[in-house]
């Protein structure tokens, strides 16, 4: 589910060399949370996700994550 959100949401993007390797590293980190639901796995995959839209600027203004991982 949230691996889905994560390609749909980048699959428009054009991403840098180092953007990639966020983008890699957020769907790693999806597909374990849809796995395994692991607060410690939504805490990570949150923080590189906000680390990754930050390098993407004005590409990054949706976030398909926001509803799934509210506080």
């Amino acid at each position: 589910m949230v691996k889905d959100a994560l390609e749909q949401w980048l699959s428009g993007l054009e991403l840098a060399l180092d953007q990639k390797i966020l983008a890699r590293i957020c769907l790693a980190l999806a597909e374990d949370f849809d796995n395994k639901a692991n607060t410690s796995t939504a805490a990570e995959l949150r923080k590189t996700y906000l680390e990754l839209k930050r390098s993407l600027g004005d590409q990054g203004a949706h976030d398909p994550l926001e509803a799934i991982l509210k506080r």
